[in-house]
């Protein structure tokens, strides 16, 4: 089994030495077969950077709040809420999923601007949101990038729109889509990781429960969670001691972090694990297009069933830490124990009545 797991470790290695140092950036959007033949069926992420206002009206547009207040005149929204900005995300080890609340437009860009710390609002409704919700704004954008439908010969799934503030974080997942992400305002940051690095991610189930806030009429309200009797496989955040080797392990894997800034198109493969954080009042769009479901998709399956065949060990210094600490903790039982004892022949000698040392 160690033989095993030691070659899993060097296939992830070797895998990853042929990865590039960084990710590409391009001056230009490729043609359709050199995004098919070049990124797609190498699954490699890339950024086009060039000038701010080429390739959406939006970047210019959307800056200006009264043109997207007019634009969205009377148009309802829905939009994600939590006391802390993570949405579909482990809190207390739970998944928390966010409150959902239909909201007009103007309505809500004034909650965003408020900046109510017991109350993050976010816009991330995925479901063709961009089409269906904000349909007035979709000639500043596109229903769909016509380099990206040539290349699969097929428009979109779902077309999206994003939007909040630096308080709401994406947790670290994956998604079984070929996503065009484009930054309209603002900055995004992603943290990118391939998708062997399945090996080290620390999985585990979760129990679902929903945020809802419950108002006060005159007060301030008060959060609560629902449970929604549901169970969730997630990724646990690498603050959690139990995750502290696994994710040790994942740090040593080759990774990316791509600041994606307005104007700038990101492609992030199907499969491809990432986090992403966000700078103040930042919008962006996005284009989901189906992952084709080829032999990538059960060869990272296998890896990840053969690498949850056993826990990962820990390296020497951690091992030194925990003996360590252990033959600390058992030294102190013993002491422990020996003035218990010690207060007891105490006790019977003088009838209960310890006599002051």
């Amino acid at each position: 089994m160690d033989s095993m797991w030691e070659t899993l470790q060097e296939f992830v290695v070797d895998y990853c030495d042929y990865l590039p140092d960084s990710i590409p950036e391009l001056d230009k959007f490729p043609t359709p077969n050199e995004f098919l033949n070049n990124y797609v069926l190498t699954n490699l992420p890339f950024v086009v950077r060039c000038d701010e206002s080429q390739h959406f009206p939006a970047v210019l547009l959307w800056k200006d709040p009264k043109y997207m207040r007019k634009k969205m005149a009377e148009r309802k929204v829905t939009v994600a809420v939590t006391p802390d900005g993570r949405a579909d995300s482990i809190v207390d080890d739970l998944f928390m999923i966010p409150e959902e609340r239909t909201m007009l437009f103007d309505k809500f860009y004034d909650e965003l601007h408020m900046r109510d710390i017991n109350q993050v609002y976010y816009l991330q409704k995925q479901n063709n949101n961009l089409i269906e919700e904000f349909s007035p704004l979709v000639d500043d954008v596109a229903s769909h990038i016509p380099w990206v439908t040539e290349a699969f010969s097929e428009r979109p799934d779902a077309a999206n729109i994003w939007m909040g503030d630096k308080r709401s974080v994406t947790s670290i997942h994956k998604d079984h889509y070929e996503n065009i992400y484009c930054v309209i305002t603002g900055q995004k940051k992603f943290y990118l990781y391939p998708p062997v690095s399945v090996a080290w991610m620390p999985y585990q189930k979760f129990k679902k429960f929903q945020w809802y806030y419950e108002g006060v009429h005159g007060r301030e309200g008060k959060w609560h969670m629902k449970d929604l009797n549901e169970e969730v496989k997630w990724i646990l955040p690498s603050h959690q001691p139990q995750t502290r080797n696994q994710f040790k392990m994942l740090l040593n894997t080759k990774s990316y972090v791509v600041d994606v800034c307005p104007g700038d198109v990101l492609y992030l493969p199907a499969m491809w694990f990432h986090e992403v954080h966000q700078t103040d009042k930042c919008i962006a769009v996005n284009y989901w297009y189906d992952m084709k479901f080829d032999m990538k998709y059960p060869f990272l399956k296998l890896l990840d069933k053969l690498c949850r065949l056993r826990t990962p060990r820990r390296d020497a210094s951690v091992d030194k830490q925990i003996e360590l600490e252990d033959s600390l903790l058992s030294d102190l039982h013993e002491k422990q124990k020996k003035l218990i004892k010690e207060e007891l022949k105490l006790n019977r000698k003088f009838g209960g009545r310890v006599p002051k040392q």
